[in-house]
């Protein structure tokens, strides 16, 4: 493999990588409400890498959409939890909620900075699909 592959391979991982580290910085990035504060840095930190750097190479735009799409989910669950439950067992199912949010974006993080594809479990529904190109890759390069 050439330095100039290397360094587009490098590149793309790095990138595809962010796609999936980004969205830390739900833990940081919140909006105040009049009754509580909600993170979005978790899913526009990833929306963000993903819509500069989708074009690139099919395994951002891979990245990117399913890192959206569990980030999406996670936000789903832990709305509904948070609706259902009372009191402190919201507090915990929160708490859950994010620990386990955390645990995969650094599993995801770290399998596409090595270049392989990473699937996040828990994802209740797609709602960035797999295109063709992506697909066609995949299929190429097997997780």
């Amino acid at each position: 493999m050439s330095a100039m592959e290397l360094d587009h391979k490098d590149d793309v991982s790095t990138w595809a990588s962010l796609c999936h580290f980004s969205a830390l910085l739900g833990a940081i990035w919140w909006i105040p409400t009049s009754a509580l504060w909600l993170p979005v840095g978790h899913v526009l930190c990833p929306l963000g890498v993903w819509l500069v750097k989708r074009k690139k190479s099919p395994k951002i735009d891979w990245a990117g959409r399913e890192s959206l799409n569990f980030q999406l989910s996670m936000t789903a669950y832990g709305v509904l939890g948070a609706m259902v439950l009372p009191g402190i067992g919201a507090t915990l199912w929160l708490w859950a909620v994010a620990l386990t949010d955390l645990y995969w974006i650094a599993r995801a993080g770290v399998a596409a900075s090595e270049g392989r594809f990473f699937h996040y479990p828990l994802i209740a529904w797609r709602l960035f699909k797999e295109t063709e190109a992506i697909r066609a890759l995949r299929e190429k390069e097997p997780d």
